[in-house]
């Protein structure tokens, strides 16, 4: 190609050739949940067993991730106002829980916004002196 032309073929590869590169950047951010959770795990601050009971304040749904990361969302998994879960860690504003509900055989385990919970005075083991 000549004239005012000939330059646009060229500028599709650049342009191709950038979002190559940011698609590829985006791949090596993405976050390994299993590895965070057990980072998180690890490294956050334990709750206490005599002080876990956490109820669920705010509105609408609280989302459960599998680590304390936006990105690792636990899809149809969420828990409402007034119910209550049994805290482990705090890691950042994420907390792990545990939901045992009367309808599902096996507990949820997973991890929350630390914002929508309030300590309910309920433990799961006695305080150790």
């Amino acid at each position: 190609m000549t004239g005012r032309y000939a330059s646009v073929p060229m500028l599709y590869i650049r342009i191709g050739v950038a979002l190559s590169l940011l698609a590829c950047q985006g791949v090596s951010n993405a976050v390994d949940c299993q590895k965070l959770s057990d980072l998180a795990s690890r490294d956050g601050i334990f709750v206490p067993r005599d002080d876990a009971g956490r109820t669920v304040i705010g509105k609408g749904r609280l989302q459960f991730y599998s680590a304390p990361d936006y990105s690792c969302v636990m899809r149809g998994v969420f828990v409402i106002k007034g119910q209550t879960v049994n805290a482990y860690t705090e890691y950042r504003k994420f907390t792990s829980v545990v939901y045992l509900s009367d309808k599902r055989e096996k507990p949820i385990v997973g991890w929350v916004r630390t914002n929508r919970l309030t300590p309910n005075g309920i433990g799961v083991a006695p305080a150790q002196k």
